[in-house]
């Protein structure tokens, strides 16, 4: 995939609707969900050339623009016309991640089913990024020309060049 402005704005716009979405600041001392947000998609440009793992850490609470509660699903419901299922699926999993490691997912069903994806490692890179894209005194430049340009060079080197 080629990604593009045209692609691209929907994606960004809905990000951009994140600035000023406030978080519990004893669990997002940085502030907003928008600087959240770019804060892990840095990290995640750090550490993978996967494009939809990328897109997952960049969109992961988007959802919060509605409600913190059940943020998953609705980020899932808002961006499912543009990413890919594996995409969503790190997106709508994001938390459940920390009920398997904490203990507090009850039903084994759900943890066989987690422990068992395919995706878990990548999900576990997200759950580090989302934990490490907390830093009140750590602003990034929001620039969607550079997003797009490192996103097509993390293609290029997961795919090849074409």
């Amino acid at each position: 995939m080629i990604f593009t402005n045209k692609y691209m704005d929907p994606i960004f716009m809905t990000l951009e609707q994140c600035q000023g979405v406030k978080q519990m600041p004893e669990h997002h001392p940085e502030g907003d969900v928008f600087i959240h947000s770019l804060q892990v998609l840095k990290w995640a440009f750090k550490e993978s050339i996967d494009t939809d793992l990328i897109l997952a850490a960049m969109l992961h609470d988007v959802g919060k623009m509605e409600n913190s509660k059940g943020h998953e699903k609705i980020g899932v419901g808002l961006l499912k016309p543009y990413l890919s299922a594996k995409s969503l699926w790190l997106i709508e999993h994001h938390m459940r991640v920390w009920y398997l490691i904490y203990g507090e997912m009850r039903r084994l069903s759900k943890v066989q089913y987690l422990i068992g994806h395919p995706w878990l490692s990548d999900l576990i890179l997200l759950a580090r990024w989302d934990k490490l894209g907390r830093n009140p005194n750590h602003q990034i430049k929001y620039d969607k020309d550079f997003i797009i340009e490192k996103l097509n060079r993390c293609a290029n080197k997961h795919f090849g060049s074409t």
